[in-house]
């Protein structure tokens, strides 16, 4: 059995550049939370034409497993932020790839009422064997 390395930017069209790109999202926090705010960068990456087509969507739709927007909501209501998080997301044609993110979760008031949720992500370079 021969292992060949091939890089997530050669296995996917959708993903040109996905090196370079890097972007912001902020969203309700809710369980099924509405993204509010993308930049075209970070619509690209996920495979739209412009951060109006993300907009309004839910934040699980671009997750490859829904139960890791859980995850990092319970690291947010926990400690109020998460960093240097790897998620496995996927484009709006379902292909998959990794981000790095960091999220911070925007409160209001004396009693810290959650407002929304802010990340930044970027992509990671990874290899797959197959």
């Amino acid at each position: 059995m021969r292992n060949t390395t091939v890089s997530t930017k050669d296995k996917s069209n959708a993903l040109l550049n996905v090196q370079d790109a890097k972007g912001w999202y902020e969203y309700e926090p809710s369980y099924d939370g509405v993204i509010t705010h993308i930049n075209t960068t970070g619509a690209r990456l996920f495979g739209f034409a412009s951060s109006d087509d993300v907009i309004g969507r839910k934040i699980n739709e671009l997750y490859a497993h829904p139960f890791d927007h859980e995850k990092t909501l319970s690291m947010l209501f926990r400690d109020g932020q998460a960093m240097g998080f790897y998620t496995l997301m996927k484009t709006r044609n379902g292909k998959l790839f990794f981000i790095k993110q960091s999220s911070s979760l925007i409160t209001e008031g004396l009693y810290k009422c959650p407002l929304k949720v802010k990340s930044e992500f970027e992509p990671v370079e990874s290899a797959i064997t197959v």
